[in-house]
């Protein structure tokens, strides 16, 4: 567009050329419309990536990294618990052991993945 511009330069003002300039505002229309469907198409890819997992389907995945050694018995158990949670808001953890008491729930966050979500609890101090 420059090249244009400056051969514009010498023949005269970009001004006497009205094609020029109508091309100038469609490019840069063109560049706007195209922003725009790309925030939309980003804004839609973010709500369905944040949709909520069905808890049995994720109970389901979970189940086959397990299975597959991806996760240990003791990782799948913290997860399933995490899960039973989530779905179950208003009850509190399993009962205590005298190792590791009681923790009040959280209240329950939106989104597939909250953080802190595959982090392990603080350690108990003695």
């Amino acid at each position: 567009m420059l090249f244009l511009l400056a051969q514009q330069k010498a023949a005269g003002s970009p001004f006497d050329r009205p094609e020029l300039i109508w091309g100038m505002a469609g490019l840069a229309a063109a560049l706007v419309v195209g922003a725009v469907a790309i925030l939309f198409v980003d804004r839609w890819r973010r709500s369905a990536a944040l949709v909520e997992r069905e808890p049995g389907q994720e109970l389901t995945d979970f189940r086959a990294m397990f299975e597959r050694g991806e996760i240990s018995k003791e990782e799948y158990e913290k997860l399933r618990l995490k899960v039973a949670i989530r779905v179950k808001p208003g009850e509190t953890a399993p009962a205590a052991t005298k190792d590791a008491p009681v923790t009040p729930v959280p209240p329950p966050i939106a989104g597939p993945f909250p953080p802190g979500y595959f982090d392990d609890p603080p350690a108990d101090p003695k």
